[in-house]
Formats: C-alpha cells, sequence, structure tokens
C-alpha cells in the first residue's frame, strides 16, 4: 500500500461550500465543490480532475460546472454507490428538506427524497447493513 499527498486547488472564488473527492476512472481523482459564484445566487457544482500535464507534473482540470436545480441553497452530504449526494435547502424557509443525487457517470441531477427534518448526524451508506444482507456461503 502506498501512502501519498495531493495538493487540492484554491476554492472557486471567495466561496466554497464543501467538497468532495471522488474516483474519476484510470486512476485519477476527481474534486466536486459547490458555488454561487458561476451566476450570482445560483447554485452550481464544480468539478476538476487531477491529470498529469505534459512535463509529468500533477495538475487539477476544470470541467464545465453542473447547474444545480434553482431556488435552494446545496451542502454535500457525501459520495457512495457511484452517486454524489446534496442536501438542498428551500430559499423560501419551507420547513423541509429535499436531496438530490449526482450521477458520477453520466453527471445527471436527479431529486432524491423530502424530508421535514434535517438529521445532522449520520452517514451515507450504499449497501444493506450486515443483517439484512441475504446469507452467503
Amino acid at each position: 500500500m502506498e501512502f501519498s499527498t495531493i495538493h487540492l486547488p484554491p476554492p472557486p472564488g471567495s466561496y466554497m461550500r464543501d467538497m468532495a473527492i471522488v474516483e474519476a476512472g484510470e486512476g485519477r481523482f476527481g474534486m466536486f465543490t459547490i458555488s454561487d459564484q458561476v451566476k450570482r445566487g445560483v447554485y452550481h457544482l464544480l468539478y476538476a480532475t487531477r491529470c498529469k500535464d505534459g512535463n509529468g507534473a500533477n495538475q487539477w482540470q476544470p470541467k464545465p460546472p453542473i447547474s444545480l436545480p434553482e431556488n435552494y441553497r446545496y451542502c454535500i452530504k457525501g459520495v457512495a454507490g457511484g452517486y454524489l449526494l446534496l442536501t438542498g435547502y428551500p430559499k423560501d424557509d419551507r420547513p423541509t428538506i429535499d436531496y438530490f443525487s449526482l450521477d458520477l457517470q453520466t453527471f445527471q441531477v436527479e431529486w432524491f427524497c423530502q424530508t421535514g427534518d434535517y438529521v445532522m448526524i449520520g452517514h451515507l451508506y450504499a449497501d444493506l447493513p450486515p443483517s439484512l444482507s441475504p446469507p452467503t456461503l
């Protein structure tokens, strides 16, 4: 097993909410951040992949921003099972929380579910817990 460090790029502009590091394929890393600097008041996911340049040095290559549904403030909840899960807080202060998923293969954003309460503590889990998994030999 080999460990190494990665220098993260500076935040996009002066505003950065959350960050998620994902596998971008071919042994590369990808990084998602949430920003509203692309168009004031409208949130976007910014995505960059870590690639080697012509000199063999690793560089972060930005990709086109991914638009998020309007009228929400966003936070990244986690990454699991090939999806990035986002928490959407309605800008009109409704007492509900909406969750959105981003498919890491297609970069399509879809509404996932809505809750009346926000769970502050918890982790994203992408499989059945061992007690509910079918028995195996």
